[in-house]
């Protein structure tokens, strides 16, 4: 079956070598490349990603971590997760090789919300650490991970913090000269991993065209010490997207209107050395359409516009050795928001916009004893505002949110346990959120930020009508339809600090939650179904994990930096350092479950017009902070290493032509991941080389 990715692969670098054979003559047609003025400079961003307002993102009142296009092509990870995971602050679930969803300060699933261009990734990762995120690491331009005042305009499932995976399908801009692509291919030798990318943009007057493929192929990865593989961990990943816009631009406004579909098909195994006989892995598709457009308007009180909507068809199987699809998830899913910029009311400038959303989840087989269909519909309007208190030096920031929440399916009857039942529930939820945030920036370059902020969470499908066995996690749950709203009350204090010669970030950050909502072991254990369960059971398979919900209390601290030493010219050597840790208790008593480990990690670099380079580690200390039923996790360090070069003009045939040497975990360390389910049975994988080659035309 694996095989069969060759043959996509092949199909995919065809479309892409297409594409960049037409797309010159495309922009010869109606483009004429000495023309300065066709041939335009990409727009400036009408609205910025982290924020609906005009300011930088560093003038922003929480810090926004953003992961470049070359940091992503140099990664061997096959989900955001692995992308993000090493970022302060940001861990991974790691429950498979394709399924590992990102973890800020502590807080995941359901608080961490997952987007494409501002649009929800419209899966059901957050339903189960199995499922993965249908959105590629090797579709993204960037990624931001986002906290503070600005998640509010995307929802209250942003409580955590968001994951904005930016692209290009949806053209903003004509590229200079009419056309750009790129393509570039790469190997891992832990998985014998190979994965091949190419986009293009190209311009036919006023209309800009994109396409880009990709497709990953890797095998086993091989565990840390010894020739041995980890069972199930292979991956198979491809993708494809088609996208145009119209530039417009009249003197009056200027900006773009445009759409994308995208296919994605992903196929990745579940480790279970517990059941090496009958081996389980996910068959994943989605079927992505986007629209956007941005308008700037040059007078009148609505100085900017942004439009957005998608709509996606997405399922998975999971598949046994036999090839019976034991469960399945399918997942409908539609989104759409308007916001609009508008210029000064009195002191304050910003923006205010409405957001719909409407979810379907039919589970069938397995899944469908887990989570019978679900249906799930809000809409929301959101503010944020901004008011100078000193000039440019000090400023408030504001947001606010109200939504209507209505969640609706089936639930557990467990009043009789030898004959449990369910039921129909259907529950509303207007969720609040305000927060505001000071801004100061008493030098060039030098910002401080403080932000206070109230949220409120409306409970999830699975935390309200979870009802049965999940083979995955090795868990029986069970949802509690009586669920209240989560509210959070946090506080954070942050300086930032950019430049060539120093830069750094810190923040320190203290979170109340009332009514927390979380998974707790209750130390009982299942079969298949609820009769089986302990103590009125026999159960010997499964640990029972219930929806509960106690007020609880996050605090951490996380910082990153670098300083350069020695300059030659345009280059310059230096050192980095980054640190992160968070406490997660109940206020009860005990502790929060799964909560990461504290790190500290230090590294070198050097970055040349040709030659760059870095090497560093990352340690995580032992994680012996736990809740009832866990158990401690011990501390490993993470040594890696990479060189860039980039290929002079006369070797490239005057394009850019960039390889890189990518080293990870050096050392071979034995790797555990805390806050994976697996954890106990899965090692991360071993020492790894990577070669990795793009071409920029």
């Amino acid at each position: 079956m694996r095989n069969r990715v060759h043959l996509r692969a092949a199909l995919l670098s065809a479309v892409s070598a297409l594409a960049l054979a037409a797309a010159p003559v495309m922009a010869q047609e109606g483009v004429d490349e000495t023309d300065e003025t066709t041939a335009a400079v990409p727009l400036k961003p009408l609205i910025v990603t982290a924020s609906p307002i005009a300011s930088p993102i560093d003038e922003l009142a929480a810090p926004v971590d953003i992961v470049t296009r070359d940091e992503i092509l140099s990664s061997s990870a096959t989900t955001l997760g692995g992308l993000l995971g090493d970022l302060p602050g940001v861990s991974q679930s790691s429950f498979a090789a394709g399924a590992s969803r990102p973890i800020i300060r502590g807080l995941d699933n359901t608080r961490v919300r997952m987007q494409e261009n501002g649009i929800g990734a419209a899966d059901v990762s957050a339903v189960s650490e199995d499922h993965g995120v249908p959105i590629d690491p090797l579709s993204a331009e960037r990624v931001e991970v986002v906290r503070g005042p600005a998640t509010l305009r995307y929802g209250s499932e942003a409580i955590g913090g968001v994951v904005n995976v930016i692209n290009n399908r949806i053209p903003k801009a004509i590229p200079a000269g009419g056309f750009s692509a790129e393509a570039g291919a790469s190997y891992d030798s832990v998985s014998d991993g190979v994965q091949a990318h190419g986009q293009a943009d190209a311009a036919a007057g006023n209309v800009v065209f994109h396409i880009d493929s990709f497709a990953r192929n890797t095998d086993n990865y091989r565990v840390p010490g010894t020739p041995d593989r980890q069972s199930e961990t292979w991956t198979e990943t491809s993708g494809i997207a088609g996208g145009a816009s119209i530039i417009l631009g009249n003197g009056e406004y200027d900006g773009y209107a445009g759409g994308s579909i995208s296919y994605y098909d992903s196929k990745y195994g579940i480790p279970d050395p517990g059941n090496p006989l009958n081996p389980v892995h996910i068959d994943m598709h989605q079927t992505k359409v986007q629209l956007g457009s941005e308008l700037d308007f040059t007078s009148g009180f609505i100085s900017g516009l942004k439009l957005a909507g998608g709509y996606s068809d997405y399922s998975h199987g999971e598949v046994d050795a036999a090839g019976i699809v034991g469960s399945r998830f399918d997942n409908e899913e539609w989104e759409g928001r308007a916001e609009f910029l508008h210029r000064a009311i009195g002191p304050f400038t910003g923006a205010f916009g409405v957001q719909a959303h409407r979810r379907e989840i039919v589970a069938s087989g397995e899944g469908g004893e887990l989570l019978a269909p679900s249906e799930t519909e809000s809409a929301a309007a959101f503010l944020f505002e901004e008011m100078p208190l000193a000039g440019e030096v000090l400023k408030l920031q504001m947001a606010g949110r109200i939504e209507h929440v209505d969640v609706s399916g089936r639930a557990l009857d467990a009043s009789v346990p030898l004959a449990p039942t369910d039921y129909a529930v259907s529950r509303s939820f207007t969720p609040g959120s305000v927060s505001a945030g000071l801004v100061f920036t008493p030098a060039p370059d030098w910002v401080f930020g403080f932000t206070a902020q109230h949220v409120e969470r409306a409970p999830d499908a699975l935390e309200l009508f979870s009802k049965g066995p999940h083979e995955a996690t090795e868990t029986f749950e069970i949802g509690d339809p009586t669920l209240d709203k989560e509210k959070a009350l946090s506080f954070e204090l942050n300086a930032r600090r950019t430049g060539d010669d120093y830069s750094f970030e810190a923040a320190i950050f203290h979170t109340s939650f009332s009514d927390f909502i979380y998974k707790r072991l209750t130390g009982e254990i299942c079969d298949d179904t609820y009769d089986t369960c302990t103590p009125h059971g026999a159960g010997t398979e499964l640990d029972q994990v219930l929806f509960t919900q106690e007020d609880a209390t996050f605090r951490g601290f996380e910082t990153k930096g670098s300083v350069t030493l020695m300059r030659w010219g345009n280059a310059r050597a230096g050192l980095t350092g980054q640190f992160d840790m968070v406490r997660a208790e109940l206020d009860a008593g005990g502790n929060v479950p799964r909560i990461p480990p504290m790190r500290a990690g230090a590294g070198v670099f050097y970055a040349g017009e040709e030659v760059s380079a870095r090497f560093g580690f990352l340690h995580a200390f032992e994680q012996d902070r736990i809740s009832a039923n866990e158990t401690e996790t011990g501390s490993y360090t993470d040594l890696k290493g990479e060189i860039r070069y980039l290929l002079p003009a006369s070797m490239a045939g005057g394009q850019k032509v960039e390889l890189a040497l990518v080293g990870e975990n050096l050392l071979d360390a034995d790797i555990r991941n805390h806050s994976s389910f697996k954890k106990a049975n899965v090692l991360e994988p071993g020492r790894n080389v990577r070669f990795v080659v793009t071409a920029r035309f």
